[in-house]
């Protein structure tokens, strides 16, 4: 029996995507994520996207660099990114190792990175109405006395 490649879920909540990583990295697993996230991208055009990597006790730099890379493909595609959940363990040792963190957003837990997040759908949709026409105003009514 053939064994399937385990998977990182990704699930659509609060108008972003989630990828939530629970599993060791491996390349297999995380080529077969890069390939689900960016389609998931593409069809549900998320506010954005929250890479949860509160399970991953141990990162070493080929991991980071694969999720960083994640990162940067959602951002040009137009989809903000934020990593949350980085644990003490892991910050310590890329710090240690001298990695790039350059362009990395994160957020201590999902519950801040939504708190972040929320107000963006509202500046979009303010700043999408104030580029479109609105209907005509309605005349001024004239005021008592005014000649008409």
């Amino acid at each position: 029996m053939e064994r399937d490649v385990l998977h990182v879920p990704i699930q659509r909540t609060h108008g972003c995507l989630v990828a939530s990583i629970q599993i060791e990295l491996d390349e297999a697993i995380l080529a077969q994520f890069q390939s689900e996230l960016l389609a998931r991208i593409q069809s549900d055009a998320p506010l954005a996207v929250i890479l949860d990597v509160s399970g991953v006790e141990l990162m070493d730099v080929e991991d980071f660099e694969a999720l960083r890379s994640c990162a940067r493909m959602a951002r040009v595609m137009g989809t903000r990114c934020m990593l949350v959940g980085l644990q003490p363990g892991v910050v310590s040792a890329l710090v240690d190792l001298d990695v790039d963190l350059q362009g990395i957003e994160a957020k201590l837990d999902l519950e801040e990175a939504f708190r972040v997040l929320q107000p963006e759908p509202m500046d979009r949709i303010a700043a999408r109405t104030a580029e479109e026409p609105g209907p005509a105003d309605p005349p001024a009514a004239a005021e008592p006395g005014d000649a008409g």
